[in-house]
């Protein structure tokens, strides 16, 4: 049964109930995860989130994608611009990798958001971090610069806002 359906530019990831994670379509960049760029017809179990947990989230940018496991790890693979992968480089990974700046902090991650070159993640804590361009300034939420996201607490972001 399947829980949940994300869509890039051209590919297709599936998560199913059992937090198994499927992919389909372009794989210019790796982003079905199956360490290569096969591009697949029909959907394809990536086989390395087996031994890491079972999968509760799921999200697509236009040629990477992002999964969260139930421990709360975060993981991406596909096109790295931007630095969107959130491993502190551009490169490409084709198969999931740990996002290692949640992990090395003890950050349970719970939701995220793949963008066009860019992703988002919301920690149980309720801080949001982005994962951008080096020294672009996002009006909202955070600012990189030289490679390390900055967060700041939601309602306390909110409240300044308001104050504005």
């Amino acid at each position: 049964m399947i829980l949940q359906v994300a869509t890039g530019l051209s590919f297709t990831v599936i998560l199913t109930r059992h937090g198994q994670v499927y992919t389909c379509g372009s794989n210019l960049h790796g982003q079905l995860g199956h360490g290569d760029t096969l591009e697949r017809p029909i959907p394809r179990k990536v086989e390395r989130f087996s031994s890491l947990g079972p999968v509760v989230q799921i999200s697509a940018g236009v040629s990477h994608t992002m999964a969260v496991t139930e421990d709360g790890t975060l993981y991406s693979f596909g096109y790295g611009s931007n630095f969107c992968l959130g491993h502190g480089d551009p490169r490409d990974e084709l198969q999931p990798q740990v996002v290692q700046a949640f992990k090395r902090n003890n950050i349970h991650v719970i939701r995220v958001s793949a963008g066009d070159e860019h992703s988002v993640a919301l920690d149980s804590n309720g801080y949001v971090s982005f994962h951008i361009l080096p020294l672009l300034t996002w009006i909202i939420f955070t600012v990189s610069v030289l490679y390390t996201s900055y967060v700041v607490m939601v309602s306390q972001l909110v409240h300044n806002i308001n104050l504005g």
